[in-house]
Order: C-alpha cells, then structure tokens, then sequence
C-alpha cells in the first residue's frame, strides 16, 4: 500500500509539474501562480502546497528535472566519446549548449527579470545544480579517464561547468565554437604530465 501510495504522489508531483512548466514557458515565471497551477491539474491549492511549500519551491524543482533530463543527454554525449576527452568535453558542452537554447523553459529563465523570475536559480542561487552537474561530471571524468589528476580534474571539471553556465546566460558566439572553447579550456587545467594536449 505505501508503494501505491508513493507512486501516485509522483504521479501527482509531475502532474503538477508539467503544469508548472506550461504556464511558466507561456506567461514567465514572474507571473506564475500556485491557484493557477492548481486548477490546470484540478487539485485543491492545499494539495499542491504539501507537494510544494512556495513558488520558489515550485521553481527549484522544475529547473532540477529540467537539469536531470539535460545531464542524461550529457552522459550520452560523453559516451560517444569516451576515447577523446577533447572531443567528449565539446559534445557534452555543445549539447548542454544547443539544448539550453531550444528549451523554453530556460528561455525563460534567461529573459527574466530580477529576483522573481528564475533566472536567479540558474546564477546567483544555483548551488545545487551546479552541485549536481560537477559532481556528475566529475565522477564521469573520473571513471573515464583516470589518469588525469584529481586536483586538475576538480578545478577543470568546476571551470567547464560555470563556463557552460556562462555561455547559457550570454552566448558568445555557436554552441559550437564555446564548446571548443571550454573543451580547450578544460584540457589545458585538466592535462597531466606526460599527457600533452593535442595541438587545436
């Protein structure tokens, strides 16, 4: 009974979810409101409030799925690659990249405006998805390639991660030409004695 009960909560949490996103990728963020997602689901707003305590709540958490989704296309992009650092680093860069920029809700988590929209949660309070996304990725990196040093591969893994986050926020230039750049970059922090970095 508890299974059962535990499923149909996450049922409901997507629910929610989803209907979150809609009205977020339609309206923005700022205009968001707990009445509004309640009724697209047909709960009561007391339902949706012990699923989710605030709209800050509610931002949090779609950006964290949306981030959850986004890393499983990294990793698939890293796989591609697992015999060519540089080049696995640019693919996961270029498909963080590409992705970010096709997806409505980061756009408008990025055509936001001041502490009420969401951009905050993808700059000034993003803790934990970069908590998440470096530690994946650091894990991977780890597992992949493991003579690259562990202090190198932390500071290099943390750079690629905020660069990344950098060039979502401000594109300087195609997803393919930053993600040369952060694998370049990513490469020279990254490189262990005895392993020179190909030549660009």
């Amino acid at each position: 009974m508890a299974r059962f009960r535990e499923t149909v909560r996450t049922l409901l949490r997507e629910r929610l979810l989803d209907a979150a996103y809609e009205l977020v990728t339609e309206r923005g963020f700022e205009k968001l409101r707990m009445a509004h997602v309640a009724a697209a689901v047909g709960v009561s707003r007391q339902t949706l409030y012990s699923e989710f305590p605030s709209k800050e709540a509610v931002g949090r958490a779609l950006l964290q799925r949306e981030l959850e989704r986004c890393l499983v296309g990294v990793q698939a992009a890293l796989d591609e690659h697992r015999d060519d650092l540089r080049a696995a680093v640019s693919a996961a860069v270029c498909f963080t990249l590409t992705l970010a920029a096709r997806n409505p809700l980061v756009k408008a988590a990025l055509t936001s405006a001041g502490d009420d929209g969401l951009l905050p949660y993808l700059t000034t309070r993003s803790t934990s998805a970069f908590a998440t996304a470096t530690a994946m990725a650091d894990a991977y990196v780890a597992e992949a390639w493991p003579a690259v040093d562990p202090v190198a591969r932390d500071l290099a893994v943390d750079a690629a991660v905020r660069l990344t986050a950098s060039h979502m926020v401000q594109a300087a230039g195609s997803p393919e030409e930053s993600a040369r750049r952060v694998a370049d970059t990513f490469l020279r922090i990254a490189r262990s004695p005895g392993d020179p970095v190909p030549a660009s």
